[in-house]
């Protein structure tokens, strides 16, 4: 039979009937695929014999699957992508001081024509010939904030130069931007990474609280902390070194890099919000760098526009609520300075601070942001003090002022009122709000009747000061006493003194050397020395409120339970300074044979010293706020002396036996005017660095 001639019609059937009962053989599945096998499928079923064997799915082919695979791979490469391209543009926006991402979904809520200003950055007519280092600090110039266009007919004075000049030609200091954002002091070994992880944590845990409950350096790491600024971990470290003991190599090793970075970045701008705080911190707490950092804050605060944020914020630019912050921040650190040293104040009230308290309102603030406000509100009152009478200590008040000096009393028992916690209950770090409250009223009250005092001489004719004076300086003693007794008696308030910042210690000191001056300009001369002076019980005789002994035994106090707070502190901490510069004044006075009456000696030469001659009796009770202000002090003196016998004798030369008969009481103690530099209290040699 021919082999191309078809089958039978029978015999085809049998063949049908005999594959039929085979398994059927497919495309292969997934898994069979996988394997390189066979895939086989009995007659009815949905899954091969491997799948069923093997206890898996088994999933039939499908021919788009492998396009579905390649769909899949591309995009999660094009999210990879996406993402790293978001972060770039969110980068640049960030260095340009522009709007973050999020806000560009609705231009019209957009404060500028920001895209404009965007490009205008990014421009070739604007870009700096030197390529910007990534980092925090970039190379001097034109503000990027500031773009000036032609329809503008009157630009900026500075911005317009600039677009009349080429900067790059102009500038005749570089400095390498990669000095300052190169790898920080601990990744170049100058403190370890353990050192380094300590002493952060000592800031976070026991100082960052009591700046306004952390709100000047919110990270909870020190990884996070050196990912944002150098500036700000060099501050905190050497911060943290300060208020420990046993510390002084980590200090030296951490002041140094501070300041070396400081001294690198004052050439360049900078473009990060930590770095502003690291400045703040720097002031509040180093003493010698002080009015430095403090300067060099407000300048790069401006030169970011915070000045700026509080437009933005009244017009629910929720970015702008921590730039808000820190403007109120600045402003508190400005004012302190400016009383501390005697100077005009760089920020002035305008209508951010006026307005401060729309912070409490916004629904972001917190019990850190009610502190901060509370000190804002503060210094605004001492503010238009200082701008109503000065600062020369030889300007007498008279008249007038003294009204002009009640209303600021009245003002500073308002706040007091307005800002005393309803219920303030106790914060984790022991800070009681009440009692912070209570401290700073009764040094604003100190610092603002002070000033009654000024211009009176102890070689003054006049016997009798006006009442108006007399109840004001009675108001500065009360007040100055008051504030001492509460540091003495406040076991919580205590503890936490060693880590506020150096005002509170300021304050401390001056309240504590004004009572001992006090004590001193109505003394007469001993008659069996004329070099020493018998000083009288008390000044009631002149309208005063004001004993002694009770003055010395305050002074005193605070001395001694000031030693162990002051033991938990490096030995460059400036209270174991105050505590020596006041060890030292006492020494000058020794009980006199006749009564309770104290006599003093300018060189120290007292036979029996009146230091530990008293019973203590001291109480322990509440706890501390953060930072205070420093006034500034004025010459304090009377018109004449009295004699123990109670006459009136007018010839110093007599009375004092010194060969200066222009000799002012106030020069033995030196000059009542406040400065940081007042080595007398200090105790310590003016010409020696310290921090």
């Amino acid at each position: 039979m021919n082999g191309n001639k078809r089958p039978r019609l029978e015999h085809r059937e049998s063949i049908s009937s005999e594959t039929a009962s085979k398994a059927q053989l497919t495309r292969a599945c997934a898994e069979c695929k996988k394997h390189k096998i066979k895939c086989f499928v009995q007659q009815g079923g949905t899954a091969c014999n491997k799948c069923i064997k093997s206890g898996i799915i088994c999933v039939p082919h499908n021919f788009a699957q492998k396009f579905i695979d390649k769909d899949a791979t591309w995009k999660s490469e094009a999210d990879i992508t996406l993402d790293r391209l978001k972060a770039a543009v969110q980068h640049l926006l960030q260095l340009n001081h522009l709007p973050r991402l999020e806000l560009f979904n609705d231009p019209q809520s957009l404060p500028v024509p920001v895209c404009e200003v965007f490009v205008q950055t990014l421009s070739p007519s604007t870009t700096h010939t030197n390529s910007v280092v990534p980092g925090n600090f970039i190379s001097e110039g034109p503000s990027a904030n500031h773009h000036e266009d032609d329809s503008d007919l009157v630009p900026l004075p500075m911005n317009n130069l600039y677009n009349l000049t080429e900067p790059g030609n102009s500038r005749l200091i570089r400095v390498d931007p990669a000095e300052v954002n190169g790898p920080d002091f601990i990744s170049r070994g100058v403190v370890s990474v353990a050192e380094a992880e300590y002493l952060f944590c000592h800031f976070r845990d026991h100082i960052n609280p009591l700046l306004w409950d952390g709100v000047l350096c919110s990270h909870g790491t020190l990884q996070e902390a050196r990912q944002s600024s150098s500036l700000l971990i060099a501050t905190v470290l050497t911060v943290a070194a300060l208020h420990l003991p046993d510390r002084e190599q980590s200090l030296h090793a951490t002041y140094d890099a501070f300041v070396s970075l400081m001294r690198g970045s004052c050439m360049l701008r900078s473009q990060n919000l930590d770095d502003i705080r690291g400045l703040c911190i720097g002031a509040f707490y180093l003493t010698s760098l002080s009015w430095a950092l403090c300067s060099r804050a407000v300048r790069v605060a401006t030169e970011m526009n915070l000045h700026k944020s509080s437009l933005q914020f009244s017009r629910g630019s929720i970015e702008s609520y921590e730039r808000v912050r820190l403007w109120y921040v600045l402003y508190v650190c400005d004012h302190q300075f400016a009383l501390a040293y005697g100077r005009p104040p760089m920020m002035h009230e305008d209508a951010a601070i006026r307005n401060a308290e729309k912070l409490l309102t916004s629904g972001l603030s917190s019990k850190g942001d009610w502190k901060l406000v509370a000190q804002v509100e503060l210094f605004r009152i001492l503010a238009g003090a200082y701008f109503m009478y000065g600062c020369d200590p030889d300007l007498e008040l008279n008249g007038s002022d003294f009204e002009m000096l009640q209303s600021f009393n009245i003002s500073v028992d308002q706040w007091r009122l307005q800002y005393q916690p309803k219920n303030p209950g106790v914060a984790s770090h022991c800070v009681n709000p009440a009692k912070g409250t209570a401290l700073y009223y009764h040094l604003a009250r100190f610092q603002l009747n002070s000033l009654s005092l000024r211009g009176i001489s102890a070689r003054s004719s006049e016997s009798d000061m006006s009442w108006d004076r007399k109840e004001a300086a009675n108001n500065a003693i009360a007040a100055a006493t008051n504030a001492l007794r509460l540091i003495i008696e406040d076991v919580e308030l205590r503890n936490a003194l060693i880590g506020m910042p150096i005002f509170t210690h300021a304050m401390i000191a001056v309240c504590a050397s004004f009572l001992i001056k006090m004590a001193v300009v109505y003394g007469v001369s001993d008659t069996r020395n004329v070099r020493k002076l018998v000083l009288p019980k008390n000044l009631t005789k002149y309208g005063l409120n004001f004993h002694t002994k009770d003055a010395l035994c305050s002074v005193e106090s605070l001395v001694l339970v000031l030693k162990p707070v002051a033991d938990n502190a490096s030995q460059r901490h400036v209270a174991r300074q105050v505590i020596t510069g006041l060890e030292e004044l006492l020494q000058r006075f020794a009980k006199s044979r006749e009564g309770d009456l104290f006599i003093y000696s300018p060189s120290g030469d007292t036979e029996h010293p009146a230091v530990a001659v008293v019973n203590h009796d001291i109480s322990h009770s509440a706890t501390a706020e953060e930072s205070l202000f420093a006034p500034d002090i004025v010459d304090v003196t009377h018109a004449d002396y009295i004699l123990p016998d109670g006459s009136h004798d007018q010839d110093t030369t007599q009375l004092f036996g010194l060969e200066n008969a222009q000799q002012d009481p106030f020069d033995l103690l030196g000059d009542l005017d406040w400065r940081f530099n007042d080595s007398f209290l200090w105790g310590i040699d003016s010409g020696a660095p310290y921090i």
